[in-house]
């Protein structure tokens, strides 16, 4: 592989991942306690206009990364070390994993807004607060938001030092 190359895939690979740790981190530790502390009234307007934009550059971010992750590693097959065969190798696959589980957990976070979306959406119909079953469902699925954007969050950061400690190991 030429140094270009390198160079280029490790750019395609890093700057999305970046973004990627950076706004699940933004999002799981500060954003969303803020918004949290500042009372429905206020989370629920600012989440429902970012929640659509925030996924989809989240999720595009995670697969570019992934995909060229991949790329790189068995491009680098060639040079000196052999993917997944050595302490390098363990640790790229480390962060492989990290990465598809911040994926997979990313993906459900997802999910798991459009179902409180639809809900919130369900309970504003009628006249008055929306009923207490709802209200318990809505409290339910704001937990699981939580705890699912904190694990994607620690996640991407198990990916990123996984690999940024690949090449001392």
């Amino acid at each position: 592989m030429s140094e270009q190359e390198f160079v280029v895939l490790r750019l395609l690979h890093i700057v999305p991942g970046a973004y990627w740790v950076g706004a699940s981190v933004f999002l799981a530790f500060i954003l969303e306690p803020t918004l949290t502390a500042m009372g429905p009234s206020v989370k629920g307007p600012v989440m429902a206009r970012l929640s659509k934009r925030i996924a989809i550059s989240i999720f595009v971010a995670a697969i570019t990364t992934i995909v060229f992750g991949i790329v790189l590693a068995f491009r680098l097959q060639s040079t000196d070390r052999v993917v997944f065969d050595s302490a390098w190798g363990v640790a790229i696959l480390l962060g492989l994993i990290a990465s598809i589980l911040a994926l997979t957990s990313g993906a459900i976070t997802g999910e798991t807004v459009k179902s409180m979306a639809k809900l919130s959406k369900g309970a504003q119909g009628g006249d008055g607060p929306p009923p207490p079953e709802v209200m318990a469902k809505m409290q339910a699925l704001g937990q699981r938001l939580k705890l699912l954007s904190r694990t994607t969050a620690v996640l991407t950061v198990i990916a990123v030092g996984t690999m940024a400690s690949a090449r001392f190991v």
